[in-house]
């Protein structure tokens, strides 16, 4: 090894005595005291400056700036916010629609009678929405549906085929 090696560690010489385990401790106690004390003394800028208190001063500002977008989007809406705009749907598409959703319900009632051998008493029993439909038993095995939309009107019996519902505009009025 040479002389210039940094790996190389020098031997202690002959005088060294190690420190007493008692030193030691002492050293290591007066380390943790000095640790301790830094980590508990408050900085000198903390104890000259209080703080503040923002909470009302941000809710003030966020009310007011709820009430101008607020204002905004009543006065000149965006293109993207929904606007309530007349039916544009002609005639003929109105009935389609009904005529689609008393196919649904029908299909709903129909399974319900094949599962349960009966009609259900009411349109809610057999999954359906009795809000928008006028549903009626008939007989034991017979019923009819109704429906409207604003001008439009479609009703159906259970004597029809279901098909004879959707093909067209004059089949089941």
């Amino acid at each position: 090894m040479s002389p210039d090696d940094p790996f190389k560690r020098p031997f202690p010489d002959e005088n060294y005595v190690p420190p007493s385990e008692a030193d030691l401790r002492k050293q290591a106690l007066q380390k943790a005291y000095e640790i301790a004390r830094s980590i508990t003394a408050e900085p000198k800028s903390a104890v000259a400056a209080a703080p503040m208190d923002r909470g009302p001063l941000l809710r003030a500002a966020n009310a007011a700036l709820a009430v101008g977008i607020a204002a905004w989007m009543f006065f000149a809406p965006p293109a993207w916010l929904p606007q309530s705009a007349p039916d544009r749907r002609s005639h003929e598409q109105r009935e389609q629609g009904l005529r689609l959703v008393l196919a649904m319900e029908a299909a709903r009632v129909t399974a319900f009678r094949d599962a349960e051998g009966q009609l259900p008493a009411t349109l809610a029993e057999a999954g359906g929405d009795p809000r928008s439909v006028r549903y009626v038993v008939t007989g034991p095995e017979h019923f009819t549906m109704s429906a409207s939309d604003g001008t439009a009107r479609v009703s159906y019996e259970s004597t029809q085929p279901l098909g004879s519902l959707l093909s067209g505009p004059g089949s089941a009025r």
